[in-house]
């Protein structure tokens, strides 16, 4: 292969590798605005956080969904039972997440007559909010710190339009699901 076609080849590489760079982060800004997904409790297992999936009593389950739905700003609602939130609000409102998950183990704690204000660790969630006997529950790896670090930048600003503050790119994706019929 002489020079000419090696040169040819490495650039054709690298603008193959730039136009799937530039459609990943079209898709992963998509996908932050208008994707949905199910909401957990996420608690502290130390010096982790994890999605507390599954099961809760009943009791639990309606408790959780009361709290979530509390503080109702628009990007989380009731569906079948389940809270969805939009990706943008899971993947970087882990503060919000954490602090109305501790609302809700002081609540399931004095719920179940104990004193509410050390509750707030899964092993707190799984004695009072999972069936009795129950010795199997689920949970998920919370995205952590280093993953929300990284990805916020590639997110142009995604979590700070709900209070109205849009980079050019969000205003672009905002003009983009009017053209699509996206909820907003």
């Amino acid at each position: 292969m002489t020079l000419k076609r090696k040169i040819q080849a490495g650039l054709l590489a690298i603008a193959l590798l730039a136009v799937a760079a530039a459609g990943s982060l079209f898709w992963f800004n998509w996908w932050l605005r208008f994707g949905t997904t199910r909401i957990y409790p996420v608690c502290r297992a130390s010096p982790v956080y994890l999605e507390f999936t599954e099961p809760l009593t009943p009791q639990a389950n309606a408790l959780f969904l009361k709290i979530m739905m509390r503080f109702n700003e628009g990007y989380v609602w009731i569906k079948d039972g389940q809270v969805i939130a939009m990706n943008w609000y899971w993947l970087f409102g882990e503060a919000e997440l954490v602090q109305r998950t501790n609302y809700f183990l002081k609540e399931l704690a004095a719920l179940h007559g104990h004193d509410p204000k050390n509750y707030y660790y899964c092993s707190d969630l799984f004695r009072f909010g999972t069936p009795p006997n129950t010795g199997d529950y689920s949970v998920e790896s919370y995205p952590s710190n280093f993953t929300r670090d990284t990805l916020e930048p590639l997110s142009f600003g995604a979590s700070s339009e709900r209070a109205g503050h849009f980079t050019p790119v969000g205003r672009f994706y905002q003009w983009l699901g009017q053209l699509t019929g996206q909820p907003e």
